[in-house]
């Protein structure tokens, strides 16, 4: 097998991918605070129907359907419920959604907005940019030379 050297634009392609990625988790980390913001500053609360409950381990959701403040019939699927007790197909749960977006940012109402997974992402892409640097600073000094 040919060795291969360490080039200048493997090194920048490394640079440019940890700050696309780190970029991307930030976006993230940044929609999940306006959405945990929006339902503890505005949420309101109702009674929604349950139409669905679908039971899928980590990826288990209920879907729902109720009417907003002003009117409007909204049916989405509600991933951030409580197990305890268990929602139960034709009856009713209380919600909490924001006004501004009713199908995207809703939860069941005895959760409070999570703001864990904003700082899930935000660490997160802070330890993923400090790695990328570590490993870019590093392979800069090494350019031209052969990996062992």
């Amino acid at each position: 097998m040919r060795s291969r050297r360490i080039t200048r634009t493997s090194v920048v392609c490394a640079a440019l991918l940890t700050v696309l990625v780190t970029g991307f988790v930030w976006v993230g980390a940044v929609e999940a605070y306006q959405k945990a913001v929006a339902l503890r500053d505005h949420g309101l609360v109702v009674n929604a129907t349950v139409r669905e409950v679908h039971r899928r381990g980590d990826d288990s959701y209920v879907r729902v359907r109720f009417t907003t403040a002003d009117g409007t019939v909204v049916e989405t699927d509600v991933h951030d419920f409580r197990v305890d007790p268990e929602p139960v197909e034709g009856q009713t749960m209380r919600v909490r959604y924001a006004a501004t977006d009713p199908v995207e940012h809703v939860q069941d109402a005895r959760q409070r907005p999570d703001f864990v997974d904003v700082w899930i992402q935000a660490v997160g892409g802070a330890a993923l940019l400090a790695f990328g640097t570590i490993v870019v600073v590093g392979a800069r000094t090494m350019i031209g030379e052969v990996p062992p």
